[in-house]
């Protein structure tokens, strides 16, 4: 159950942090639209079954040509897409982090610059919370 649940949490963060380009893929395919993301969002906001609205996501964009459909999109939410091979270093997160303003989903994002603006929640549209490392 506790992976079930991180493996939606996941999902979720990836939606979150990758919404404006969910969409965009979306629309990009013939007769495509971002109505699965929506069903998403009205979840989030409803307190609905959001893991069966991933779930349709993540198998519309797999229809749509995406092998890896909504998984392609997972990260840490910091931006940094990719894999990271051994004693390759991630830039340093610093002392803070920002994680989900609900605790809802896994997204976390670190700043790399002091005037870097925090990101939004992609379900709320609200700041980021800042955590103390």
């Amino acid at each position: 159950m506790a992976d079930e649940r991180g493996h939606t949490a996941g999902r979720l963060a990836a939606v979150c942090g990758h919404l404006d380009e969910i969409r965009r893929d979306l629309r990009s395919v013939p007769g495509g639209d971002d109505g699965p993301v929506e069903r998403v969002l009205a979840a989030v906001r409803d307190g609905a079954d959001v893991a069966g609205a991933l779930d349709g996501l993540h198998a519309v964009l797999q229809a749509a040509g995406d092998p890896w459909g909504l998984d392609g999109y997972a990260d840490d939410g910091s931006g940094l897409r990719g894999i990271w091979p051994d004693g390759i270093a991630r830039p340093s997160p610093g002392e803070h982090v920002y994680l989900c303003p609900a605790d809802r989903c896994t997204r976390s994002w670190w700043p790399r610059r002091a005037t870097e603006p925090v990101p939004e929640c992609g379900m709320s549209g609200a700041a980021l919370r800042r955590k103390r490392l």
